[in-house]
């Protein structure tokens, strides 16, 4: 089997193997370039241990953070290469890390302490592939297996239980069903897991294209970490618009959302989460969730607030979800790039364009439709540097001032001339302004 491999790893591989030491490719990569997908980095695993690995690469710049597990890595005309020292773990007696991390000679027992079979294979020129778990052949059929025992892989580190939904929803592969059952039942082991690394292996499932399925297969698991989204599962949502209850729409719009950046997924899956607690029905049966924005940009901040994102991250995902009901047609363009900020307003539309194609289609085209306006009046907005904000208007605090306004009554004023200007009830001009302000 030949590979198509970097110079830059060929070169580490050939520095390794003629200082008399095994090195192979390992892991992603091998499993990429078997799928036809090439690699963005390339890990090898070496008998090496690192003060030996640090000689080998004395003539380069290395960088050193992971010494202490094994990991040295040279960087190699600009590329950073990691080399690992072949590893046994001791026991996970917290179910997080290993008790202790032993350096190992055998590839075997390395490979061994791997999470899934399709990472669990390693290359070299002079071996070929060495695959004693089956990766190869789960490849092919598009299989996800866990290495060995898929109950005792969990345990010894349950986020292994979100790194298999991360590659299913990227790959499209289903989880074995031994290895599914595992993942199910120890899914409160996730409990242990730090909230930021939880965070970033959910962010790798919401970005798959597979997200929907697997979602839907393990939302048990999602609960689990994410309890605030139990009350969408089921949740009613009888309407003339709409055609799923709350948690199949929500899966819908992740399903649709565009671009899969990490903020749009992320708020495709909180966008209706204030809809089970303003659920009511009227006397014809209908659903309504009166405020379900602002009952869900409340929700999403305190999911995003335990899950200890970034406070720009997390203001972004719930000034979308405070706005995504809105309705966005050219006329009101400017109003929102107002509230949500003019570089959220694509974001905005995207949110409400996936929001939309999850409804009734027939009932919602026309609105579908009058994104379209509403871009195209926001970049209109942009290129004529247009008024969108405070700063741009034409009158400012010390105009207030002089009109006899005082205190935050000054801000006050300006937000309401601002108001009439985005919604061209007046022109943005000194003189209008001012004698409005008069008023």
């Amino acid at each position: 089997m030949q590979f198509t491999i970097s110079a830059q790893a060929a070169q580490a591989l050939e520095l390794l193997e003629a200082a008399g030491y095994e090195a192979y490719l390992v892991g992603g990569c091998v499993r990429d370039d078997m799928m036809g997908i090439r690699p963005h980095d390339y890990d090898i695993t070496t008998n090496a241990r690192p003060e030996e690995i640090k000689r080998v690469f004395s003539d380069f710049r290395l960088v050193l953070d992971g010494e202490k597990h094994g990991t040295v890595s040279p960087v190699i005309d600009g590329s950073l290469i990691e080399i690992t020292t072949f590893r046994a773990d001791g026991d996970y007696s917290d179910g997080r890390h290993p008790d202790s991390v032993s350096f190992s000679d055998s590839l075997l027992e390395d490979l061994k302490r791997r999470d899934f079979t399709i990472n669990a294979m390693a290359w070299s020129k002079r071996t070929g592939l060495v695959d004693p778990h089956g990766g190869a052949a789960d490849l092919e059929h598009k299989t996800l297996r866990a290495v060995g025992e898929p109950e005792e892989r969990f345990r010894e580190d349950a986020l292994r239980i979100l790194r298999g939904m991360r590659f299913a929803s990227r790959l499209g592969f289903p989880l074995e069903q031994k290895t599914a059952d595992a993942m199910h039942k120890l899914a409160p082991q996730l409990e242990l897991i730090s909230r930021e690394r939880i965070f970033t292996e959910l962010t790798g499932v919401l970005q798959g294209e597979h997200a929907m399925r697997v979602l839907s297969d393990f939302h048990d698991v999602l609960f689990t970490i994410v309890p605030e989204l139990f009350p969408l599962y089921m949740c009613p949502q009888k309407s003339v618009y709409h055609i799923y209850d709350v948690w199949e729409h929500t899966l819908h719009v992740l399903d649709t959302i565009s671009p899969r950046t990490p903020l749009l997924t992320w708020c495709a899956l909180l966008h209706d989460c204030g809809k089970p607690a303003t659920r009511i029905r009227d006397r014809k049966g209908y659903d309504h969730y009166p405020q379900h924005q602002q009952v869900g940009a409340g929700i999403a901040e305190r999911i995003l607030q335990s899950l200890k994102v970034s406070n720009a991250f997390m203001k972004d995902v719930c000034t979308l979800v405070l706005y995504h009901d809105d309705v966005v047609v050219a006329d009101t363009a400017r109003l929102l790039m107002y509230h949500v900020g003019p570089e959220r307003f694509e974001a905005l539309v995207s949110l409400r364009r996936a929001d939309l194609l999850a409804h009734d289609l027939e009932r919602v085209q026309k609105s579908i439709d009058a994104l379209e306006g509403a871009t195209a009046r926001y970049r209109q907005a942009l290129e004529n540097h247009e008024c969108v904000s405070l700063k741009d208007l034409a009158v400012n605090g010390d105009d207030m001032l002089a009109l006899g306004y005082q205190g935050p009554e000054i801000r006050e004023i300006l937000e309401r001339l601002l108001i009439m200007v985005l919604k061209d009830e007046i022109p943005n001009e000194r003189e209008v302004l001012i004698q409005k302000a008069a008023r």
